[in-house]
């Protein structure tokens, strides 16, 4: 057994840079392996209809990198190869993304990866048999990031900008046997191998070889920290590290990465048990599984349990809900950037924009603006899934997961201060870090600004939705949720709330807090519309994923449209910003709300108004502003979206005939006890207080 706390760890980077042209550039090698080719050297040359559309290696992959630890004139690329696992997916060597050549550190990570199938040298580039995609995504074993003499764990997988397309003949794996007698080969693009073009250069690792042999072998552990590596006396090169290791006669099953060459065998990292959890590391791109720390500027992420030697305590412990671990500390956060962006959050949630800010950012609109802002993220997800008629289909639970994300914004700004509400911070500020921290909200806004005047004037059109006190301020109007197509949520759907989990994304014990204080509420006060209205919103948002999950999708889909922020002015874009921000934090907050226990919930208070003669329950806090919010914004959004759109979100005359609304900021009452607004606009929570681990 193994007691390394970096086992089934993984760690992973997003690569900023995607290129539009597709020129090779010069190549060179990170591998010392020129003793790998043996005597007599019986590779073959790849025949061209092997890697046309439909070809058996039409999957494999020509690779360019670059590192972070290249000076700047360096226009240099290392030299890989890969294999197709998805259309947009593929299996490299991890010395490939994570370079430790030389001494020292290496290169280190790839910040720049080229991938083409169908490559047969730099005269092929236009040819209508190669693709050309970016790297986007890379996940590789923390094992090898960590250290160099890890070679058992040098393997990695990289998600493609966009899928490459036709009939790719992806390769399957399987678990590498622990001994065998078979035929295997390796093949990929070496660079010993040159093809000289027309203008007379000669272009290394241009083309693709392959060599297959009849292979005995017994993995090699004890030598490998009890993890096995694959040995096989095939010729090899720089610039076939990454390729696969296939077995003939299981349609051409890939058994191993191939990585090293050296002495009188060359070897592969194993797949399976004996070797890399490749599914483990592939739940990674899913993006839901918690930070376990940070190495050098990169993310790590436990992606499996195990077991550790004796005398060990394991380092995490195994969600029984999900399969999932939890980290055994949070990881790494950001709390100085956390807490700017949260502070100009909470000045618009309090109302404290200013007369002159647009009209959506003023107090009484920006409930309803946070929640829509939210599910409108939804909706541009779901409509890069899949097409969409009905507005009603595609709000149901994106909507009122935004209502119910925007209660749990206000109300944890609303806690006393207290360690559980630490705690909550704490854990709000993790998920930040992790997922919202580096978003371009650039081309979010490009959508969400238009459509935000367009609610703004939907709701003060009609005094349906607004009333004016005697002081002058405007109000929300309390009004009935918006009857749908499926009618309400009953107390039948109570059980089937419960039946959702350990499926859903809200953990079972705040949806169970939240359902027991709906029903005391409709209880105590004989109003089973509270019942009906909120557990409604609870079933239906628990059935949505989080609004991280569906970050990079949007984010990516939005950035393809001609759509410019040049149409917005400098307020309105900086507005929507806001607006955006505003419904991240909901989430974070709502997931935060749900890694909580049961008792914890329980002791959740809010802080005492002065004058305000009882202290309300954190429940029915958030289950009235779900009910105060949420009739106006299910009758406004159906229609705001539906006019807004398909994409762009654009509607003419919009922007224009908002206006501006001079509602004076609300001045806060005086608090009789210390309330998270008070933390996070004074000094009463620092950067060490906030990575202090609070136990309740």
């Amino acid at each position: 057994m193994s007691s390394d706390p970096y086992l089934a760890v993984a760690a992973t980077w997003e690569i900023p840079y995607a290129h539009t042209q597709v020129t090779p550039e010069s190549f060179f090698s990170t591998d010392n392996t020129s003793e790998s080719v043996f005597d007599p050297d019986h590779r073959s040359l790849v025949d061209d209809n092997d890697i046309r559309d439909g070809g058996k290696y039409r999957s494999i992959v020509k690779l360019q990198m670059r590192y972070e630890g290249q000076q700047p004139g360096d226009k240099s690329y290392a030299m890989g190869t890969g294999w197709l696992i998805a259309p947009d997916l593929l299996v490299t060597a991890g010395h490939n993304v994570f370079d430790w050549s030389g001494y020292g550190r290496g290169l280190g990570k790839a910040v720049d990866i080229k991938a083409y199938i169908g490559y047969h040298g730099r005269s092929s580039i236009n040819s209508p048999i190669v693709q050309f995609r970016s790297g986007k995504v890379v996940v590789t074993n923390a094992q090898w990031v960590v250290d160099r003499n890890n070679r058992h764990a040098d393997v990695a997988f990289v998600k493609l900008d966009k899928p490459f397309t036709g009939n790719l003949r992806l390769f399957t794996y399987k678990s590498t046997p622990e001994s065998g007698d078979d035929m295997i080969g390796v093949v990929g693009y070496p660079a010993d191998k040159t093809l000289e073009d027309a203008d007379g250069r000669e272009e290394k690792g241009a083309l693709m070889w392959e060599q297959f042999t009849s292979t005995t072998y017994v993995l090699d552990s004890a030598k490998n920290k009890g993890r096995g590596m694959l040995k096989y006396r095939i010729s090899t090169f720089g610039g076939q590290s990454g390729a696969p290791v296939i077995r003939k006669g299981s349609k051409q099953a890939v058994i191993g990465t191939h990585v090293y060459g050296g002495g009188d065998k060359n070897s592969a990292s194993v797949i399976g048990p004996l070797g890399n959890d490749y599914e483990g590391m592939l739940k990674v791109f899913d993006g839901n599984l918690p930070p376990w720390g940070e190495h050098q500027g990169i993310k790590l992420v436990k992606y499996g349990y195990s077991t550790t030697s004796p005398g060990v305590s394991p380092t995490t412990q195994p969600d029984p809900r999900t399969g999932y671990t939890s980290a055994p500390a949070p990881g790494p956060i950001d709390a100085e950037g956390f807490f700017d962006d949260l502070k100009k959050v909470a000045k618009f949630v309090q109302g404290n924009v200013g007369p002159a800010a647009p009209i959506y950012l003023q107090p009484f609109l920006g409930g309803v603006h946070g929640a829509i802002a939210h599910a409108i993220l939804g909706v541009i997800n779901q409509a890069t899934e899949s097409a969409w008629t009905d507005v009603n289909a595609v709000l149901q639970g994106t909507l009122e997961r935004g209502i119910l994300a925007e209660a749990a914004l206000q109300s944890i700004l609303k806690l006393e201060d207290n360690p559980i509400t630490r705690k909550i911070l704490q854990e709000m500020s993790s998920i930040w870090s992790t997922h919202y921290r580096s978003i371009n909200f650039d081309p979010i806004i490009c959508r969400l600004g238009p459509a935000l005047p367009l609610t703004a004037n939907k709701i003060l059109s009609s005094t349906e939705y607004t009333q004016t006190t005697a002081t002058g301020e405007v109000k929300l109007k309390t009004v009935p949720f918006a009857a749908t197509s499926n009618g309400p949520a009953t107390n039948g759907q109570q059980a089937e709330l419960f039946g959702l989990f350990p499926g859903i994304s809200i953990g079972i014990e705040l949806g169970k807090f939240l359902v027991d204080t709906i029903k005391n509420r409709a209880e105590s006060y004989r109003a089973e519309g509270w019942f009906d209205d909120l557990g409604k919103v609870i079933v239906r948002a628990v059935e949505r994923e989080p609004l991280y999950q569906l970050t990079k999708k949007i984010v990516e889909h939005v950035s393809e449209s001609s759509f410019s922020t040049q149409s917005l002015s400098q307020a309105d874009r900086e507005a929507a910003i806001l607006v955006a921000k505003r419904a991240v934090f909901g989430e974070t907050a709502l997931q935060a709300l749900s890694k909580l226990s049961s008792s914890e919930l329980q002791q959740i208070t809010m802080a005492v108004t002065e004058g305000q003669g009882h202290e309300e329950s954190f429940g029915d806090f958030l289950g009235g502003l779900v009910r105060d919010i949420g009739g106006v914004v299910s009758q406004v959004a159906p229609v705001v979206v539906g006019t807004a759109f398909p994409f762009p979100l654009r509607v003419a005359g919009a922007a224009e005939s908002g206006g501006m609304l001079g509602v004076p900021a609300q001045p806060l009452r005086k608090k009789s006890s210390s309330s998270v607004l008070d933390l996070i606009h004074g000094d009463g929570l620092s950067n060490g207080l906030l990575q202090t681990r609070i136990s309740a």
